[in-house]
């Protein structure tokens, strides 16, 4: 099937990308339009090359106290292992039954990443492996990880993109693989009442009349943080 995204004509960097998308755009790119070869690297459009591995870069880039710190922070920091030849980047209410994504990825308050993490523990339980440097903020631990490991990941973004795609400061990202995306929203419905206050009880209720959900029932007063 022919992607209908629109092509980007010239290098742009992959944060940019996504920034973009969750502003409306569906968009496609190839290994050689990203700027930062660092992200292509991350996402597996580009292959990886000894400096990158050897955890010099990071070094020079005075990321890291020492070469030995830059090395081993390389060895675990999550890379796609393939050799993929472009990637697609679009909201996730543009993709089609016939189709679907990889990683889901939300940038927010930290007080939604905090409901989505509770919503998805709901679920599957404890997540005893995020994967957090504040660096390669979008590209590796909101892409290459949830991808590569199947698990939920927290990242604080990181100074390069919070420089390119302009991120507010209070701003963080969460990410996790599509198909657990049914589970994570049931688990958000189901604590609803018992992790939010009134006030945001009533915003959630407000926009369930406006999508027209008849469930959950909300319950005022009622928070597990008042049950015990």
């Amino acid at each position: 099937m022919k992607e209908k995204a629109k092509t980007i004509a010239n290098t742009i960097n992959y944060c940019v990308l996504v920034k973009s998308a969750m502003e409306g755009h569906d968009l496609k790119v190839t290994g050689d339009q990203l700027a930062c070869k660092a992200g292509a690297k991350a996402i597996g459009l580009i292959e990886m090359d000894d400096y990158h591995i050897s955890g010099q870069n990071g070094k020079k880039l005075g990321l890291y106290h020492n070469q030995v710190i830059s090395k081993n922070v390389r060895e675990r920091m999550a890379y796609c292992n393939h050799s993929a030849y472009g990637v697609l980047i679009k909201p996730i209410e543009s993709y089609t039954d016939e189709e679907e994504p990889d990683v889901v990825l939300i940038v927010t308050r930290p007080y939604q990443v905090m409901r989505i993490v509770q919503s998805y523990s709901h679920y599957y339980g404890l997540q005893p492996a995020f994967q957090i440097t504040g660096n390669q903020a979008i590209c590796s631990e909101s892409t290459a990880f949830p991808y590569m490991n199947g698990s939920l990941n927290v990242s604080m973004l990181c100074i390069g993109t919070r420089h390119r795609a302009k991120w507010d400061d209070d701003e963080m990202a969460v990410a996790f693989p599509f198909h657990q995306l049914e589970k994570v929203s049931d688990g958000l419905m189901k604590t609803i009442n018992i992790m939010d206050d009134n006030g945001k009880k009533k915003v959630v209720e407000k926009k369930m009349d406006q999508c027209r959900l008849q469930e959950p029932k909300i319950k005022y007063d009622f928070n597990y943080y008042n049950l015990i």
